[in-house]
């Protein structure tokens, strides 16, 4: 046997026949890690990571603007609902401010004007 440094071996039984067996582990190991196509994969590789990853951040950020604004519209009606509600209740100050509405408030609870000898001036 006579051994050719391209890979394989000539196995010479004869001068009529000559066969060639090449060793496939060791070279289809060399093919697949040759530093080329090992620094192709690693790119291809980084890209893939690379658009996974700005996938997967837009998706985030769109549900995160849509919490949001389901947030601002929630509090958008609590608001108008507070602010109803702060119509109703200066309106209801205003009335009982009026003078008639204090005098028939004061005569419910028994109060009435002072009597002369209750009033003192300074």
């Amino acid at each position: 046997m006579i051994k050719d440094y391209s890979g394989g071996f000539i196995v010479a039984n004869g001068r009529k026949k000559i066969k060639i067996s090449q060793k496939k582990s060791s070279t289809d190991f060399t093919d697949l890690f040759q530093p080329s196509k090992l620094m192709l994969k690693t790119i291809g590789a980084m890209l893939l990571v690379t658009v996974i990853i700005g996938i997967s951040s837009t998706i985030w950020y769109g549900l995160q603007v849509q919490v949001a604004l389901d947030q601002i519209g929630s509090n958008r009606s609590v608001n108008n609902q507070l602010l109803k509600e702060k119509r109703l209740m200066i309106v209801q100050r205003d009335l009982m401010l009026t003078h008639n509405q204090m005098e028939t408030a004061a005569q419910k609870l028994g109060l009435r004007s002072p009597a002369e000898n209750q009033i003192r001036y300074p």
